[in-house]
């Protein structure tokens, strides 16, 4: 015979592994819908790029939302020039840059690092900024503390920056 300090014992355990499964659960169905905005906007955007561009190949995709919401993808069409399709969902609204008209990732990471050669980057977004597309670099300085730049996608100048976060 189980005596009642097993049977408590073991109802404890089963509660505690029950709730422990719910918030596992739970907590994957939290991550799956705040992602669902970014992955339907994903999508949109890739139809419209693909099917209403040059573009073929999908190599990148961006997100950037400072001030206005927008997602943008690097890709290639089928001469493998190299492109990049910026979406304005809010607004749908959509921008086709060819990447030789602008600055491209590389290039704006060797500026950076150029400039800034004892800053780290973390991520570099291609967006929509003020009007325009800017690429936004987000960095850590030597001090732990983290900063913004963005440089204007056409001439590669600075336009704004926040440091030391």
């Amino acid at each position: 015979m189980i005596n009642d300090d097993t049977r408590q014992t073991v109802k404890f355990i089963i509660w505690v592994v029950t709730i422990v499964i719910v918030c596992y659960f739970a907590s994957i169905a939290i991550f799956y819908f705040s992602g669902k905005t970014v992955r339907t906007n994903d999508q949109q955007m890739k139809n419209v790029a693909i099917n209403q561009t040059p573009i073929t190949n999908i190599n990148k995709y961006y997100h950037l939302n400072r001030g206005t919401n927008s997602y943008a993808l690097a890709g290639k069409d089928k001469k493998q020039n190299n492109y990049y399709f910026i979406y304005l969902p809010k607004r749908k609204k959509a921008f086709l840059y060819e990447a030789k008209k602008g600055f491209t990732e590389k290039e704006i990471t060797d500026k950076f690092k150029t400039s800034y050669p004892k800053k780290t980057i973390n991520m570099i977004n291609l967006g929509w900024y003020e009007g325009a597309p800017v690429w936004e670099v987000s960095y850590k300085n030597p001090n732990d503390k983290i900063g913004y730049l963005m440089y204007n996608f056409k001439n590669g100048t600075e336009i704004n920056k926040v440091d030391n976060l």
